[in-house]
């Protein structure tokens, strides 16, 4: 049992960081972040092995239907099968929506679930279910997502590189659900480095990118030019610091300084953020759009020593959220009467993707490195409402998972003939989010501890998919 010390000064530690880390520095964050960790891991029994693992979540946030996307039902009725065609992909006798022919022929390189299930049809609960390992209860965050769990007990694979990166769109709606992205009692020592794209722009963005990176530069008053070596310029962090932490009763200053150091000077974040590195042809190949570019900045930050990456389409869930139409019924593009278009519109760049970064895991040698994980918080109705579009259904969802070693060119579970529910082998969230913490050698019965002192298990429950591994 933790003793009152030790809950006093976890408490001042994630509140001082769950406030923004208001006036301190980069190197103090860190020094907060990692006195919270160790006192966490003395009655935690914390993983100390670092496999050479990354994850690239990519979120599809609002519901994707599973009819027009992995599980197309082309024998139904129209008013179950909806308007798109089934069409054939590598694997013998599966078929995915007309809508990703890319994938289609990518699909011997990933594995499909079509069975995954749970109890609700809300948003909210949905996405804390699926990024926490538990239901969301009253529209308030109250677990760590995925991510920031990671960044806890893993951190960056290389120096000079955040753990967890969020590669996401703007939220114009439902703010509450884009906070399950984030660290919750754990502080913001353990949120995503957090860069945002335009959802109402169909081109990517550079100057976000650019904006995000610049702030890992050294301050004007604090270059290279103006010391002589490291231990000059640590002496200049410290001084800084010291305005923070004026008692220096924290031990390890300087090595948590130098963390802040090795971000700022040694280039690797702003490199891995730079895709003016890749080739034309490969920044073709994913798209020139906001998804494919995201992407294509999604592998170069696992390559380059991130652990965990989310790019999120829809933090607000409003994309995938297809109550009105499944196909393209030209509302504005810019959002005025909703941004969820159909899979007109979200199938084709979701396509390019998805191939071009399920392609480069293999062929970059990636594909045991890192995990892909494409899914969002629920599927939709098993019938096309009276507006054309399908609404929320936690019964039934499928997904897609490529590289980390799984044992890919599979489908998991079958769905009824209706699509409604699983006909087998039913699969939990947590079973999913097992797997992607056995990929990551991260032992899900460890725990964290709130700030009231309270021990939580990383997950409820939940098993890795043993026809995975």
């Amino acid at each position: 049992m933790l003793g009152k010390p030790q809950k006093s000064r976890r408490r001042f530690l994630r509140s001082t960081l769950s406030a923004g880390g208001a006036g301190l520095l980069l190197g103090d964050v860190l020094r907060l972040q990692a006195a919270s960790d160790a006192e966490d891991s003395q009655s935690n029994g914390r993983t100390t092995s670092t496999p050479d693992t990354a994850v690239i979540q990519i979120w599809l946030g609002g519901g994707p239907s599973q009819f027009e996307t992995f599980d197309p039902k082309p024998a139904a009725s129209a008013e179950i099968r909806g308007p798109y065609s089934a069409i054939d992909t590598k694997l013998p006798g599966v078929q995915f929506c007309e809508k990703l022919p890319m994938v289609a022929q990518a699909a011997d390189r990933a594995a499909i679930i079509r069975t995954v299930s749970h109890t609700t049809n809300g948003h909210f609960v949905g996405c804390h279910w699926c990024s926490t390992g538990y239901p969301g209860l009253t529209g308030r965050t109250t677990h760590p997502s995925t991510g920031s769990i990671t960044s806890r007990f893993r951190g960056s694979a290389q120096p000079g590189l955040p753990p967890y990166v969020l590669l996401s769109e703007e939220q114009t709606r439902n703010p509450v659900i884009g906070t399950v992205m984030g660290a919750s009692y754990l502080g913001a020592g353990q949120g995503p480095f957090t860069i945002l794209q335009n959802p109402f722009q169909n081109r990517f963005q550079p100057i976000p990118v650019q904006a995000a990176t610049s702030n890992l530069k050294l301050a004007d008053d604090v270059t290279l030019d103006r010391v002589s070596d490291r231990r000059s310029l640590l002496a200049e962090l410290d001084r800084f610091a010291r305005n923070a932490d004026a008692t220096r009763t924290m031990a390890g200053i300087d090595r948590f300084n130098r963390n802040a150091l090795d971000m700022v000077t040694s280039g690797a974040a702003r490199r891995a953020f730079d895709l003016n590195q890749e080739t034309t042809a490969t920044q073709d190949k994913y798209g020139r759009h906001r998804w494919g570019q995201m992407g294509l900045l999604a592998r170069r930050l696992v390559e380059a020593g991130v652990t965990f990456v989310t790019m999120s389409t829809a933090p607000d869930s409003l994309c995938w959220d297809w109550h009105l139409n499944i196909v393209n019924d030209d509302r504005p593009a810019d959002g005025s009467n909703g941004p969820s278009r159909g899979m007109d519109i979200s199938g084709p760049p979701l396509d390019q993707m998805l191939a071009a970064l399920i392609s480069d895991l293999y062929e970059r040698g990636l594909d045991k490195k890192v995990l892909l994980i494409v899914w969002g918080e629920f599927g939709r109705t098993p019938r096309v409402n009276k507006t054309g579009g399908r609404d929320h259904w936690g019964s039934l969802m499928s997904i897609l998972l490529s590289g980390g070693g799984l044992n890919v060119g599979q489908v998991i579970g079958t769905s009824t003939k209706t699509g409604d529910v699983p006909s087998n082998r039913p699969v939990s969230p947590t079973d999913v989010l097992a797997t992607m913490y056995r990929h990551l050698g991260i032992d899900t019965t460890q725990h964290t501890v709130t700030n009231a002192g309270r021990p939580i298990p990383i997950l409820p429950d939940g098993k890795p998919i043993h026809e995975l591994i």
